[in-house]
């Protein structure tokens, strides 16, 4: 299977595990998923001076990352499948479509939040370009590739053999086979340096932290080109 159709059954497997989509990241993060999100909505108002008016979540399925915003605010959730958006009763606005080509004005959001899902994005450099492009500033965390090379193949095994089976704890047999198809984006995303020198390109990074031995990361910035 070629690199496209490897990305078509990513998308295909985030269509069915829309369902179970949150159960199963607590189990996959040890409990630690909404924990890193709330963390960098927090950081991010702690460190803005005023409230953002018009929020983006890109890759927002559920709703989970912008639930966190406890201020007024109109938000437009982005969602490449429509299963991942049913539920979603947090967003003023739901849209369907594509990180990489996104149907929206440049600048006409002043923040742009991305919880677990950049690292989905078929071109994460178009991705970040996008984010930089249409919002002022980015809070986003993804699952990342870490620097180092014990460590990186530590996370590669855990998401090739272990994570479909602790899955199965909380997801019925079918699901668990599709999050083993996370092992294809965790080979394809780039190092967390690589990835912290593409943000760079097109936005000014104010926060850049690893977690969970760097297979997650949280940035935050402020494009250069809103």
């Amino acid at each position: 299977m070629g690199l496209r159709g490897e990305w078509r059954a990513v998308q295909e497997a985030y269509r069915k595990i829309a369902e179970v989509y949150e159960r199963a990241n607590k189990v996959a993060t040890f409990g630690n998923v909404d924990r890193w999100r709330r963390e960098a909505v927090t950081l991010f108002l702690s460190l803005n001076g005023k409230t953002p008016l018009k929020v983006l979540d890109a890759g927002a399925g559920p709703g989970n990352m912008a639930a966190h915003l406890k201020t007024e605010r109109y938000v437009v959730a982005l969602d490449a499948t429509p299963e991942m958006l049913r539920p979603n009763a947090i967003a003023d606005d739901r849209v369907v479509g594509m990180f990489e080509y996104m149907p929206f004005r440049s600048g006409c959001f002043d923040l742009l939040l991305a919880g677990y899902s950049l690292h989905a994005a078929t071109d994460i450099e178009k991705a970040v370009a996008e984010f930089s492009r249409v919002a002022e500033f980015q809070v986003v965390v993804s699952i990342g590739n870490p620097n180092n090379r014990f460590v990186r193949r530590l996370l590669r095994l855990y998401a090739r053999y272990l994570l479909p089976r602790l899955v199965c704890l909380v997801a019925p047999p079918e699901v668990c086979r599709e999050y083993g198809k996370i092992y294809t984006i965790i080979t394809s995303i780039p190092p967390n340096s690589k990835l912290r020198e593409i943000v760079e390109k097109y936005s000014s990074i104010i926060i850049f932290r690893e977690k969970g031995l760097g297979s997650v990361y949280i940035y935050i910035s402020r494009s250069k080109i809103a």
